[in-house]
């Protein structure tokens, strides 16, 4: 009984750890599946910006504020087209889930190299990510606002 118990709980564990792995023929996480259907953060395009987010940005929230802070369960997305270029070459997410570090954000990003290419997860450790985002820690990390 105890081994049947035990058995099921790693089956779970793992069903529950490879959910969030999941992406889409492109190579984007299904959770973001839809997200330019969500409200848009940015009232035009945001062109420009710091070294690591170039070209001309979008970014979309899958909640709205409650207050000055985003509910659990937000994701934003914030998308890039390479400058001059009319394809998306970069796919950023934050998501909003239980804990106290950098407010319960984490970080991801995917990128392409060609409209073509499928997007990969970039090798860079989410700490980067969250030292930039203390930046906006008044406004719930999130430095985009209508």
């Amino acid at each position: 009984m105890r081994t049947a118990v035990c058995l099921a709980a790693l089956i779970a564990l793992a069903v529950a750890g490879s959910a969030g792995a999941r992406t889409d023929a492109n190579g984007i996480p299904s959770y973001v599946d839809g997200y330019a259907k969500w409200p848009k953060l940015n009232a035009k395009p945001i062109r420009g910006g710091s070294p690591a987010h170039q070209g001309t940005k979008q970014v979309y929230a899958s909640k709205r504020k409650t207050g000055t802070n985003y509910p659990l369960g937000t994701i934003v997305v914030k998308t890039a087209t390479p400058p001059g270029k009319q394809w998306l070459s970069l796919v950023a997410t934050m998501r909003k889930i239980r804990g106290t570090t950098n407010g319960g954000w984490r970080w991801e990003e995917f990128t392409r190299s060609s409209p073509t290419a499928r997007f990969t997860k970039i090798a860079f450790p989410e700490s980067g990510c969250a030292a930039c985002h203390m930046q906006a820690k008044a406004s719930d990390y999130v430095f985009t606002r209508r």
